[in-house]
């Protein structure tokens, strides 16, 4: 049983890859008996989703501190008198850390100059978390720099100060380049929000990916 669940409580239910659905979708909860969860048939573009018995999905549930992916499978499925799908109570949990200090790997672009430059330069991170990020960069910082720096997430881009913390020469290729980690200086909120959010999205891919 999962005492967090209540009849009519809103949630997430992300279904598998394997599928031709790859997607998260907000349904309702409509009953909660002993052989497992009654959901709304989630539905897509003003289609219901092909939720199939067998299939597995993962209902996620949050609180202050970390995510919960829990494992269920697709028991049955209705669509009279309402569509419906029946889940079994999950087989597998799983917790996800949600903490500023939690990093995930990532390919995301970053630009970074020092107080006196006037240019960008362009570097790609290595991972990121909500208090900071390591990226590659082929020009050499210093600890202690502070910079300027803008992160491309997927749907905007975050605009900051950070300071060098950590300096790291790499080779690779017969080529020189420095591993840099930051610390993001004086960020507001909102801004935390967001990156934390990035975070998690990517960890949950991650997740599915069978890489976490």
């Amino acid at each position: 049983m999962l005492d967090f669940l209540k009849i009519n409580q809103i949630i997430e239910i992300e279904v598998e890859l394997n599928t031709d659905f790859s997607d998260t979708y907000r349904t309702r909860v409509e009953d909660i008996k002993q052989e497992g969860i009654a959901i709304g048939m989630p539905i897509d573009k003003g289609n219901y989703v092909p939720l199939r018995p067998g299939q597995e999905v993962i209902l996620w549930h949050w609180d202050n501190s970390a995510s919960y992916a829990y494992y269920c499978k697709v028991r049955d499925r209705t669509f009279e008198p309402i569509p419906l799908v029946f889940l079994e109570w999950p087989y597998k949990k799983k917790k996800v850390q949600r903490r500023l200090s939690v990093r995930v790997p990532t390919n995301l672009q970053l630009e970074y100059k020092l107080a006196n430059e006037d240019a960008f330069k362009k570097a790609f991170i290595r991972d990121l978390s909500g208090g900071g990020a390591q990226f590659v960069s082929k020009s050499k910082l210093i600890k202690g720099d502070i910079l300027k720096i803008n992160v491309f997430l997927p749907t905007e881009i975050i605009s900051c100060t950070a300071k060098v913390m950590r300096v790291y020469t790499e080779e690779k290729d017969n080529n020189q380049r420095y591993l840099i980690g930051i610390k993001y200086l004086d960020v507001p909120e909102k801004i935390i929000d967001k990156l934390i959010k990035y975070v998690f999205e990517r960890q949950r891919e991650l997740i599915r990916k069978g890489v976490l």
